[in-house]
């Protein structure tokens, strides 16, 4: 399954933001919520859509899915960046 965002279906609240998505690889009529939590930490959501719809995916795929039915993605869901140490 690949989720994609719907456009103007992004709601920004103080500490997280709710992000409705569908299902771009069949005929698009399953809708999921995600929730970002603590969207403080990990920046813009804005910016970052393609890399929460690709976990979003994984995570439904998975079957991850929090008791309320939706996906949450949580700052240590992103990939952290790796220092690169000098030789």
């Amino acid at each position: 399954m690949r989720l994609v965002t719907l456009p103007d279906k992004i709601l920004r609240t103080s500490h997280h933001t709710l992000i409705v998505m569908r299902d771009d690889t069949h005929d698009g009529s399953t809708c999921q919520a995600v929730c970002v939590v603590n969207d403080g930490m990990i920046g813009d959501v804005g910016s970052k859509l393609s890399l929460i719809e690709t976990i979003a995916s994984r995570k439904l795929d998975c079957g991850d899915v929090a008791f309320d039915g939706r996906v949450w993605i949580t700052p240590s869901d992103l990939p952290t960046p790796q220092l690169r140490r000098p030789h």
